[in-house]
């Protein structure tokens, strides 16, 4: 089946020169807030838009810190379980990933006025928040596949415009100067899995495993971890009108660390002496570290004009980050006429920015005797996200960023999340909680043959204690497996998982949380 015909991504890619695939996918993941927060927060839904009064609502509305009446500190640690089923070439795969973090910690200090109208208190709060949990494994393989990944990268060896000698690694100038993205294609060049033709235009690329082969078949398997996560520091200035009207700002900073560890292997499966090259195996390892800085301001409000009735909103301006990315390869390839090499890539380094879209929060409550139901939504517009020249002064020039721009405006649109919570209090200081989450991810029908959609359940119980202590724990799940987007164009990822035709991967996780907290 020869897979050579590049994604658009990956054709705008080699285009460019560079691994900005990467950023793409890190752009959309940039995008999207997928917060924890406190075992509260996260076993209703995170509906707490028109709640507040919780350290996990803080970042979703800077006004929940008005709503507190006491001093309060609490502290968050979680266990996450995720789940990814891989189906390639009709084979299916799973794979398990359980990590620790901490969800959530942070402290509100509430100044009371004594006044009776008017400004009645003032809160002020710190509250850490994880986004975005990166822990994952992917595995994918299947055996008999008739095809070779050094299809892949013959394809992009003959899109490049360069002879074979010019990948030679005593080649002036250097290999490795035309731009990441080739770097595989270095690699296995001068590991012997590419060799060429002459033709009228200059050299034809193709395989030595696999060329001129009938019944040419391989064992592939990739493995693909991730971690990582996500990090909000706010720092929050709160304001309660007289018990109705609440008012809060966060000065929001982010700090993002994911790394990506990947293996592909590819053993030729069928007998040497039909293979021309006498192609045994290789093995490409890829590491991928991505760290940055970021920051965001956000503004909101909660209004009780009656006891029974809240509504609240906020508004979260984009976020701006400063990101590098480093990364790496290292090959591995035998032949059994005894030839062996161990090839490496040096170090690339790549600095960028990513602005996030505007994020928008609403939210309605009612509160009665012993519980209250809340209901919100969320809104952002991943379409809107940008990447740009991390060193161009003018904050504004997109335009060495232009096609992957451009691909993300045709690609993502509208994002939404609904959230609904319960609350009740059955006996005096302990209470019963129960949430849902639905969230379409902003991502085209037409780009992964599917619409991705998540559904989440949670549930949890709270217990006060004496001297202002209380416990609160908390579960949420994956109601059904969610389609996961991959839109890296590492060569070797993009060659196994990124077509959707013949790769499908579905994801599903469980979260436990535990909040210890102190009111004083």
């Amino acid at each position: 089946m020869k897979r050579i015909i590049l994604t658009a991504l990956a054709v705008c890619t080699v285009a460019l020169g560079q691994v900005f695939g990467q950023s793409i996918s890190t752009a959309y993941e940039l995008s999207d807030f997928q917060r924890e927060g406190t075992a509260r927060s996260v076993a209703m839904g995170n509906a707490m838009t028109a709640l507040g009064g919780d350290m996990g609502a803080i970042s979703i509305n800077p006004a929940a810190s008005a709503v507190f009446k006491f001093n309060e500190f609490s502290f968050t640690p979680a266990v996450t379980s995720v789940k990814t089923d891989t189906k390639y070439l009709g084979v299916g795969t799973s794979a398990n990933r359980a990590s620790f973090g901490i969800a959530n910690i942070g402290g509100v200090a509430v100044m009371n006025t004594g006044q009776r109208g008017g400004v009645r208190s003032i809160s002020l709060g710190f509250s850490y928040n994880k986004h975005n949990n990166f822990n994952a494994t992917v595995k994918a393989g299947a055996n008999q596949v008739d095809d070779s990944y050094t299809w892949r990268l013959a394809g992009m060896a003959n899109k490049s415009g360069f002879n074979g000698s010019d990948f030679d690694d005593t080649a002036t100038p250097d290999p490795f100067s035309y731009g990441s993205y080739y770097w595989p294609v270095v690699l296995g060049w001068n590991g012997s899995l590419l060799d060429t033709v002459k033709t009228g235009s200059g050299d034809m690329f193709y395989p030595t495993s696999s060329i001129d082969v009938d019944g040419y078949n391989s064992s592939q398997l990739i493995s693909r971890k991730s971690y990582g996560s996500i990090g909000e520091y706010d720092l929050n200035f709160g304001m309660n009108f007289s018990d109705q009207f609440y008012v809060g700002m966060n000065i929001g900073m982010f700090t993002v660390w994911n790394k990506v560890e990947e293996r592909y292997s590819e053993d030729n499966t069928t007998s040497y002496a039909d293979v021309d090259g006498h192609f045994e195996y290789l093995d490409q390892y890829y590491n991928l570290r991505t760290t940055g800085t970021g920051i965001n301001l956000k503004f909101g409000f909660i209004w009780a004009p009656s006891y029974n009735f809240r509504v609240g909103a906020s508004v979260s301006t984009p976020t701006w980050y400063a990101l590098t990315d480093k990364y790496y390869w290292d090959t591995d390839v035998s032949f059994d006429d005894g030839y062996k090499a161990s090839l490496h890539s040096p170090e690339g380094v790549y600095d960028y920015r990513v602005n996030t879209p505007f994020h928008y929060n609403v939210g309605f409550a009612t509160v009665f005797k012993g519980g209250s139901i809340s209901l919100d939504y969320e809104g952002s517009n991943p379409s809107q996200t940008r990447l740009r020249n991390r060193h161009d002064s003018n904050p504004y020039d997109y335009s060495d960023f232009k096609a992957e721009n451009e691909w993300i405006t045709d690609n993502f649109k509208m994002a939404n999340k609904l959230r609904i919570g319960a609350e009740v209090y059955p006996v005096q200081n302990v209470a019963l909680r129960a949430g849902f989450q639905y969230a379409d991810n902003g991502i085209k029908k037409d780009l992964m043959n599917t619409a991705i959609k998540n559904y989440t359940g949670s549930f949890g119980v709270g217990m006060t204690f004496g001297g202002g202590f209380y416990l609160d724990l908390a579960v949420a799940a994956s109601l059904k497996k969610s389609t996961v987007p991959f839109m890296d164009t590492e060569p070797a990822a993009e060659y196994v998982l990124g077509d959707p035709s013949f790769t499908t991967m579905e994801r599903s996780n469980v979260k436990v949380l535990a909040t210890f907290g102190w009111r004083f």
